[in-house]
């Protein structure tokens, strides 16, 4: 069975084996992993087996070959080595390699085939170790093609990152190319794509040194039962594989379905007599006969036709239906000729025959389309006898035309035929209907005999309901009288696909959700639904009563850190039910135990099975005790920063509660985590709050106490989470964000060509200024704004012009591209007037889609070296860092500084070659200690989230730039770019190195549509008033900076629009405004994690102080008599609801005043163990507000510590010298400011070792 986890939240899908013809077949059997190193033996466990089949095992390391195959313990006979199977890896971006071109690999000479399509994935291909060599291997890519109206047309498809992998090793394949781009654009208009690509691969290891196995098992030499495959290798290392040995006796009917398979639905049964055996008497299930229909029995016959030149391809996966048997047609494309299918005799029958052609579908931009095509000279062609067409046309048009277009051409044709067996034919089988649902989900046997006795069997598992609930919190009849977790886990034997979904009393609620608080008392229902892999949905009720759970008591007084309680107490709190009524509020008094010991430090990851974390400093514990006004400070950390305690605890923890209070930086996550004698369990964790204080409160199990000591440990992390609650999208963006909530600002905007081409182009002088302000009004803006808005830096990402990817074909497009060359520099000539830093790169469209480089491209007539070493002189606090090659500028880097950091803005225009990638590198690593932003024009494609989040590489350029530029170095947190045309955004941890956080913006608005009536251009250009014009790019991006709490805001913004948020003009309708206004975490170098505790101690519920009952939303109050003067003391109220439904408060603590002339000095003694000896470890923690003198004294010595500030403590650990201790009393004595304090404190017995 395999089970689904709502508390998870994932399901886990499993394909069924359900091909009718697949032998051997595997049932769905859970089996151990097999540890790492083993080899991988097939079959796979819980397989069926019959007949002979080949066992083969695989190793997994180098340098240890499989030696051994072997059955029930005996090896097998006749074994032979096998070589092992490497990996050629490659990325295919979203052009796909499709199936039907035939493009190809040749691993030094030997062609491996592309034959699937591959599409937005990294591709594994596997190669045989026999076709490498140690040393170097040749592999080369062929683009396949296939012919169109146009001639050969060549497959188009993108690689990047090809890599060879070997059992423990990578070839070396670093004199290859990151990007390859292959085909032909359509039918050869694209000449810069290649047809073939050649690469080679060093490899160290003698690929054919390392084998694995093949034997062929011939399980008729085996008991029909289980049996147990082995696989050994070299070193020792064993796979084993439980199967089941099922052969039928000799003479009987070939069974169909195979042992194992997993059915639903209707199913057809088949029985077929082998070559010259006796035709079957019958089939049955579990011993009950099925109704049968006699087949042609064994062989097969064939289904003939002509295919014209609109061929039949097979990723559509057309098919046919031979009396509802399906035969898919997806081994080829098909064109212009007469095809010939196999058709299985058991599917044919003497008589009429029906036989359905269908058209497959094919997803595309408009929908799932149909493929067209017409089929002639329609047969069908029997092993032994005729077939005569019955009302079969003599041609068939099928399809549907352009995605729908035709609604006259059939979908399918229906084909009769009448088939009347040779006297020569073999003998018939059978073949029967099997209702699945009429049989109960789980194993049922098949089995069909011949006269004479010979029977087969099979066992099958069918699967007609949805997933089972395995369990639930809360369980059905479960009476809820605290809050709890929401955990739905699901199981089925095909696998669940979806759900858990989970509703209560009608309303959607997520794993892990409380529940319990806010539910009326009396019934209620969680309704489940699920779906498996088989399509079989299922729907559960799990009815559950509610006690009425009160809220957790609110309105604690007097509140955590009150001191100068004088006499008795008034305890209040505020107490609630559901359904109201009256509410039982029970205080008690609660022990509380500080920490003994402490350390903090900081660690690279989070401690999981380490007491003490590698690294670690002592730290002082006077700061801890609740109320004391002190705290324990670590040391900011770029990593994890953690503080870890021992606190002394009494018998059974069980139910005792640890609390932490402290202060974290907003948006990183305090978790506190309590040993559970092996590992570090975290129980408990929370964001740091925006103002105040963060509290952590766990309740302990008796397992979180090990020797007497409570072992907690605090961390600080920064999750680098997209989730900042900001308020955005709770209102409609109309302005940027207050200028004293950030540091420094720049702005973004990119594919401004659009904007150039208008400026240049337009046949009127008055339509030509239009499309020219939308630009300068952008770049206008910047430059009145820079001061108010704090703007530091301006960045394009290129596609400055339209019109110049190819060479322009004549004068006069020539003159256009240098026109919109000229007014683009220009209107970014504003920005270089006001002094304001700027870089700009080259788009596709800016540089001959990358061919036109160096320093005579057409960019750096106006944006080349000199211009930007010109401006650099009167910048402040900015400077040109130069090109990447003398006057070529398309590659170039700035410097600036903005908000006390230092930045590095690294700029690759289109079509980044290895070797630009490797200059970029050099550069961000030369300035590692900066920020560094990667400015790029080819980096992401556009989300297709409402939100904009989500979004993937673009091709060619993106994966590069992420695996050559962004992840070896950890100073870039910041990529923008542009391309393609709309929105996304990206924010990864743990890029290159832990820990490390980059964000990644697409904002592309160039097809973004304005109406022709709010640009102004009805009357001026004639345009309808709702048609839609490109002026989107007119928006920009400003970056809003704030560096104490690395965060960036973001606002989306036109200036000739004067509007917020560009998500109104998508002529395509894709997001929903949070992708133009929202706050990202940035990974800065001030991006610290700060721990700060207050306090942090274990608290034992102890005797009660009282308890009265209120109507629910009242306050409780009781009166706490014979306190103690000058101590701390903890408590906590219980809230019991009519129904009897409980929740407990946090623990709240105060200090009462010393007595006249006294001090307020809180104590502890406990006995305890260190290294097998015993000590009595006597600690004073000074509470009041002047310096005391201590002295701790016991029967085994005695210390005073003079000047023990407010909020410090004297601490002393006697050596009783022995290894146990009998229980007794230190005594504690204090003075200071003519004030005394005295007191007698117990410890328990104890025995060491």
């Amino acid at each position: 069975m395999v089970g689904a986890s709502l508390a998870v939240g994932t399901a886990l899908p499993v394909t069924a084996a359900v091909a009718a013809d697949r032998a051997p077949t595997q049932r769905a059997a859970a089996t151990a992993e097999e540890p790492s190193g083993t080899p991988v033996l097939h079959p796979t466990p819980g397989t069926y087996l019959d007949g002979t089949v080949t066992v083969t095992a695989q190793p997994v390391l180098a340098g240890d070959p499989v030696r051994e195959l072997a059955v029930d313990g005996r090896p097998l006979a006749g074994a032979t080595a096998t070589p092992a199977t490497s990996r050629l890896l490659f990325d295919v971006g979203s052009n796909s390699i499709e199936k039907r071109y035939g493009s190809y690999v040749l691993v030094n000479g030997t062609r491996l085939d592309l034959d699937r399509d591959m599409v937005s994935e990294r591709v594994a291909l596997d190669v045989p170790n026999d076709l490498l060599v140690q040393g170097e291997n040749a592999v080369r890519f062929v683009v396949g093609a296939v012919p169109t109206s146009c001639g050969s047309n060549y497959d188009d498809f993108d690689l990047t990152e090809v890599s060879l992998e070997l059992l423990g090793e990578v070839a070396d394949g670093s004199g290859n190319r990151f990007t390859y781009q292959f085909g032909d654009g359509s039918c050869g208009t694209n000449t810069s794509r290649v047809l073939t690509a050649d690469l080679t691969f060093t490899v160290a290891q003698d690929p054919a040194a390392t084998t694995g196995l093949a034997a062929e098992l011939d399980t008729t030499t085996l008991e029909n039962g289980a049996h147990t495959l082995t696989a050994t290798t070299a070193s020792g290392q064993t796979a084993t594989s439980g199967v089941t040995v099922n052969n039928s006796a000799p003479g009987a009917p070939a069974l169909i379905p195979a042992d194992g398979e997993l059915l639903n639905g209707a199913r057809t049964v088949l029985a077929t007599p082998p070559a010259g055996g006796d035709t079957p008497t019958g089939i049955e299930v579990d011993g009950a006969p099925l109704t049968t229909t006699a087949t042609l029995g064994a062989g097969s016959s064939q289904f003939v036709f002509t295919v014209g030149s609109n061929s039949i391809e097979a990723r559509y996966t057309n098919h046919l239906l031979v009396n509802g048997q399906r035969i898919d047609l997806v081994d080829r494309d098909y064109v212009s000729e007469t095809v010939r299918v196999d058709v299985p005799n058991a599917y044919l029958a003497a008589g009429r025959n029906t036989v359905r052609f269908v058209t497959g579908t094919y997803p595309t931009a408009c929908g799932d389309n149909r493929d067209d095509f017409a089929i002639s000279g329609i047969g069908l062609v029997p092993s032994h006898g005729t077939a005569t067409p019955v009302d079969v046309a003599s041609s068939y048009s099928l399809g549907d035309g352009d995605c729908g277009s035709s609604a006259t051409k059939p979908r399918e044709a229906v084909l009769t035929f009448d088939v009347v067996p040779a006297a020569d034919a073999p003998a018939p089988g059978l073949r029967a209907e099997l209702d699945t649902v009429a049989l109960a989900d789980g194993e049922h046997v098949l089995s069909s005999s011949t006269a004479a006795g010979a029977t087969a069997r099979r066992t099958v598992t069918t699967d007609n309901t949805g997933p089972a609930v395995a369990s639930s919190t809360p369980a059905a009849g479960a009476e809820l009288a605290t809050a709890t977790s929401l955990a739905v886990e699901l199981t089925d034997a095909s696998g669940v696909l979806e759900g858990p979904a989970v509703t209560l009393d009608g309303e959607v609620v997520e794993a892990g959700a409380l529940v319990g608080p806010g539910l009326e008392p009396g019934a209620h229902v969680l309704v489940v639904t699920a779906t498996d892999v088989l399509g079989n949905a299922s729907t559960h009720e799990i009815a559950f009563t509610s006690l009425g759970v009160p809220d957790v008591p609110t309105d604690l007084a007097p509140a955590t850190g009150t001191t100068g309680v004088e006499g008795s107490v008034e305890l209040g709190a505020r107490v609630s039910a559901p359904g109201g009524g009256d509410v039982t509020a029970t205080f008690a008094r609660a022990d509380v135990r500080a920490p003994v010991v402490a350390a903090q430090g900081e660690t690279a990851a989070v401690p999981t099975d380490v007491l003490h974390v590698e690294g670690e400093s002592p730290a002082d514990v006077d700061a801890l005790v609740p109320g004391d006004g002190a705290t324990l400070d670590a040391a900011p950390a770029a990593d994890v920063a953690f503080q870890r305690f021992e606190i002394p605890a009494e018998g059974d923890v069980a139910g005792q509660t640890v609390r932490w209070d402290g202060v974290i930086d907003p948006q990183r996550l305090a978790t506190l985590h309590v040993w559970d004698g092996a590992a570090w369990e975290p129980l408990v964790s929370a964001r740091g709050a925006v103002e105040g204080p963060t509290s952590l409160t766990a309740t302990l199990s008796a397992r979180h106490a090990t020797q007497g000591t409570v072992h907690v440990l605090v961390t600080g992390t920064d999750p680098f989470a997209d989730d900042i609650d900001d308020g955005v999208g709770t209102e409609e963006p109309t302005s940027f964000a207050d200028r004293d909530a950030y540091d420094f600002s720049m702005v973004h905007f990119t594919d401004t060509q659009y904007l150039s081409e208008g400026a240049v182009e337009q046949e009127t002088a008055e339509e030509r200024a239009v499309w020219a302000k939308t630009y300068t009004d952008l770049v206008q803006w910047v430059v009145d704004n820079a001061d108010e808005r704090g703007i530091e830096y301006v960045a394009h990402t290129g596609d400055i012009v339209e019109n110049y990817t190819r060479t322009p074909a004549d004068d006069a497009m020539a003159a256009q591209v240098r026109g919109e060359y000229e007014f683009s520099s220009s209107a970014q000539r504003l920005l270089d007037d006001a002094g304001i830093p700027n870089g700009v790169l080259a788009g596709n469209h800016d540089n001959l889609t990358g061919a036109d480089n160096g320093p005579g491209a057409l960019y750096n007539a106006y944006y080349g070296p000199d211009r930007y070493e010109a401006l650099s002189a009167g910048w402040q606090d900015a400077s040109y860092g130069g090109p990447w090659r003398e006057g070529d500028n398309q590659n170039h880097y700035d410097l600036f500084t903005a908000g006390g950091l230092d930045f590095v803005a690294v700029y690759l225009s289109y079509g980044v070659t290895d070797e630009e990638a490797a200059w970029a590198d050099g550069v961000l690593e030369q300035f590692a200690d900066r920020n560094a932003i990667l400015l790029a024009h080819d980096y992401l494609a556009p989300s297709t989230n409402p939100d904009g989040r989500g979004a993937p590489f673009s091709t060619p350029d993106g994966r590069l730039l992420y695996s050559k530029v962004v992840e070896p170095n950890p100073n870039v947190f910041l990529v923008l770019s542009g391309h393609e045309h709309g929105v996304g955004i990206n924010v990864k941890r743990d890029v290159g190195t832990p820990g490390n956080g980059v964000v990644e913006l697409l904002a592309d608005y160039q097809f973004y549509e304005v109406t022709a009536e709010e640009a102004g251009l009805t009357e001026i250009g004639g345009y309808a008033p709702d048609q839609g014009l490109r002026l989107g790019s007119s928006y920009l991006r400003l970056l809003q900076f704030d560096v104490d709490r690395s965060e960036l805001v973001v606002d989306t913004y036109s200036p000739w629009l004067e509007n917020f948020g560009a998500t109104e003009y998508d002529d395509r309708k894709r997001y929903n405004g949070l992708e133009d206004d929202f706050t990202v975490p940035v990974d800065l170098t001030t991006r610290t994690t700060t721990l700060v505790t207050d306090a942090v101690a274990l608290y034992a519920p102890a005797e009660e102080i009282g308890s009265v009952a209120v109507p629910s939303g009242e306050v409780a109050r009781v009166t706490w008599d014979g306190l103690d003067a000058g101590a701390l003391h903890a408590w906590v109220v219980t809230a019991t609801s009519a129904g009897g439904g409980t929740a407990v408060s946090p623990v709240t603590t105060f200090t009462t005043a010393p007595v006249q002339d006294g001090l307020v000095v809180s104590t502890t003694a406990r006995s305890q163990c260190m290294a097998g000896a015993a000590y009595v470890a006597v600690r004073a923690t000074n509470a009041d507000t002047v310096p005391v003198d201590v002295t701790l004294s016991t029967p085994y010595g005695e210390r005073t510590v003079t000047a023990v500030q407010p909020g410090a403590s004297a601490y002393q650990a006697f050596a009783v010298r022995s290894t146990q201790v009998a229980a007794g009393s230190a005594h504690v004595a204090a003075s200071g400011a003519g004030r005394a304090f005295a007191s007698d404190v117990a410890f328990d017995a104890l025995a060491c070792g």
